[in-house]
């Protein structure tokens, strides 16, 4: 009786062993969509979330650009005249607008250097000018001071600052060397600044921009030391500065901390969004743990912020997605009828038309359960090459059943031809048993376009090693790739005139001027400044002062060379590099001249009149480093407007 019981187990067994393999499979199809699923939407995310992180870090970087050309702006006040007054200084702010359009900044201001015997008939002129109890503190013996003597907009809060001897402490002191001795901006680490009352308590920095004495040689840092007259800075409210560039919208869905320096230690924390009651890690608040985290680093002049960012909840709300739980929920589903559908018939026997047909549809739901994340199943039987295909993997390749022949060539030729050598490799290598075959790759599609696939796979061998079957899936991540080239494509060009930014333009004139050493040839660079942009900006409104950006972008680009690069560096200021050129810069300038002194027609008939002024500087006859090249056309720049305007000047050294 045992025997026979025994008997009839291994026969239903064995009767039934393709049912239990069939719903195996199934199962395994099932956990692959879930997985490739659940993964490619978690991708989805994480790139959704890298891409709001670098909206923030670009707006951060803009705006602290835009500040930095205000302080050049202030400068080239001071360059333009022998002496600027107070009322001078206080119109030339208050026609900025700052508080309109640079929202953030706590104030522009002036402060001079003085030697210890200068101090008191400083202290004295200050005074006739009617601040009876100006003095310069904080008090005590020195070898040298420096006094805040323009500070705008005059608060009762900035008041707290005038006379502040800013290089008597000793962050402040640090950022004013570095920016005296590079002759260029540079920034202060945390500090806490005098302006601060005890209320609405915040952490501040301050930016520095080197003023030297009209004429003077600057060319080193000796030079430099000794020709230095002040600074035109800008103290910053660090929650000010942060709600003024964001305005609260990223802060919602995304959150952040900003460290000072390199490292995220409590001591050196400058901004915490606690204020709004967002999410902060467990050092700062009780929350839960974010799904997305990633630390950023910004840097600027003399000084690194670190940034670490985190998700919000109702970021991780908004990308909430089921898709992976109905995948799998449902292949499970369909997984269990098609092994009840295949047992019973295998049981009963029972072949009739209606279990068939019912059969029929599980395996449709099963396809379809695999087709709902956008994946293709395919099969390759390696010693027949017979290469099978489920539909959605036709959908992967643009192709209808009937264009494609069922073989490995057939797949390997719809290939992108620069992967397909790299790809035929990784199937191989497989095939070796080195390793699996889960590669990316393009595909072309038979109307040209071209679509990124990724592919997961394994491979089944024999008893003797003999590569026998591969079973994998395809599935397509055009999207994710565009996302990641639109992010790289903002990271180095201006989102208005498409030019490359100020990072790229630094990077291609460093590479021009390494091609400029081995070649031996001189290289031109032109440093452009609109002529009037300012007055069009205002009277007509920003919509078409960024029209005209871009129309001028045009038309430099137009009287260029393909081996040329124009990069706009913010505002009105673009900057052309052209490699292996000399006695034609002129040529050059001048063409660039004439063009944008042509009329630009806008809409209702309307004309638009402007011009430049234009600073050529020749490398190495007139600098041999990057930073100095870029301040030679600056200055020669500074030159033509000077001199009347719609002018192109070269940079003299004398």
């Amino acid at each position: 009786m045992k025997r026979s019981v025994k008997t009839e187990f291994f026969k239903f067994i064995h009767s039934t062993l393709p049912s239990w393999l069939i719903f195996s499979l199934s199962l395994c199809i099932t956990f692959i969509a879930w997985s490739i699923t659940t993964k490619s939407n978690q991708l989805h995310i994480q790139e959704l979330f890298k891409f709001e992180v670098a909206q923030t870090i670009r707006s951060i970087e803009q705006r602290m650009q835009e500040y930095e050309q205000v302080l050049r702006g202030g400068v080239g006040l001071f360059k333009s005249s022998d002496h600027v007054n107070r009322l001078e200084f206080h119109h030339y702010i208050s026609n900025l607008h700052v508080e309109k359009y640079l929202t953030g900044i706590q104030g522009i201001g002036y402060a001079v250097m003085l030697k210890p015997e200068e101090k008191d008939t400083f202290v004295n002129m200050v005074r006739l000018e009617g601040f009876n109890d100006f003095s310069v503190f904080p008090e005590g013996s020195r070898d040298k001071y420096s006094s805040i003597l323009y500070l705008e907009p005059f608060t009762a809060r900035n008041q707290r600052a005038f006379g502040y001897d800013m290089y008597s402490e000793e962050a402040r002191h640090t950022a004013m060397d570095i920016a005296r001795d590079n002759g260029d901006i540079a920034y202060s680490a945390k500090v806490k600044l005098v302006q601060e009352n005890g209320d609405d308590l915040q952490n501040g920095f301050l930016i520095y921009l080197p003023l030297y004495r009209n004429g003077a040689p600057i060319e080193n840092i000796s030079q430099r030391q000794k020709e230095l007259i002040g600074y035109v800075y800008s103290p910053f409210r660090i929650d000010n500065l942060i709600n003024g560039i964001l305005l609260g919208d990223e802060i919602r869905r995304i959150n952040f901390s900003i460290y000072d320096g390199h490292s995220e230690n409590a001591n050196n924390l400058l901004y915490a969004p606690d204020r709004i009651g967002a999410y902060l890690p467990s050092a700062y608040k009780k929350e839960s743990k974010p799904a997305f985290y990633v630390v950023k680093t910004i840097e600027f002049p003399g000084r690194n912020w670190t940034i670490p960012f985190y998700s919000t909840s109702v970021f991780e709300k908004s990308v909430e997605n089921n898709l992976a739980k109905l995948v799998g929920i449902s292949g499970i589903f369909v997984s269990v009828l098609l092994l009840i559908v295949m047992l019973n018939i295998t049981i009963t026997g029972k072949k009739s038309m209606q279990a068939k047909a019912e059969l029929e549809i599980l395996i449709d739901r099963l396809k379809a359960a695999a087709s709902a994340g956008i994946v293709g199943i395919w099969d390759w039987d390696v010693e027949k090459n017979i290469l099978t295909w489920d539909s959605v993997m036709y959908k992967l390749y643009g192709l209808q059943k009937s264009d494609f022949e069922d073989l490995y060539e057939a797949w390997i030729s719809r290939v992108h031809i620069d992967d397909r050598m790299h790809i035929d490799g990784e199937i191989q290598a497989a095939l070796r048993h080195e390793r699996e075959y889960c590669p990316e790759f393009r595909v072309l599609w038979p109307d040209s376009s071209v679509h990124y696939i990724k592919a997961v796979s394994k491979t089944t061998f024999d008893e003797i090693g003999k590569p026998i079957r591969m079973v994998g899936v395809n599935y397509d991540i055009t999207e994710q790739k565009k996302i990641q080239m639109r992010l790289d494509k903002e990271a180095s060009y201006d989102h208005l005139t498409h030019l490359p930014n100020r990072r790229l333009l630094n990077d291609r004139l460093k590479q021009a001027i390494a091609f400029s050493k081995r070649t031996q040839k001189n290289l031109a660079i032109l440093f452009i400044d609109l002529d009037g942009f300012k007055s069009i900006n205002d009277s007509h409104g920003h919509q078409v002062g960024d029209w005209l950006l871009t129309e001028v972008s045009k038309r430099i680009q137009y009287c260029l060379r393909a081996t040329d690069t124009v990069g706009r560096l913010g505002g009105d200021e673009f900057v052309v590099v052209l490699p292996e050129i000399y006695e034609n810069a002129k040529e050059v300038a001048n063409k660039i001249l004439n063009s944008l002194e042509e009329p630009f027609v806008i809409t209702n008939n309307g004309v638009l009149h402007i011009s430049s002024s234009i600073g050529v500087a020749i490398y190495p006859l007139d600098a041999k480093s990057q930073t100095m090249l870029m301040e030679c056309a600056d200055k020669a720049m500074y030159e033509a407007k000077k001199r009347g305007r719609n002018k192109v000047v070269f940079f003299d050294v004398a």
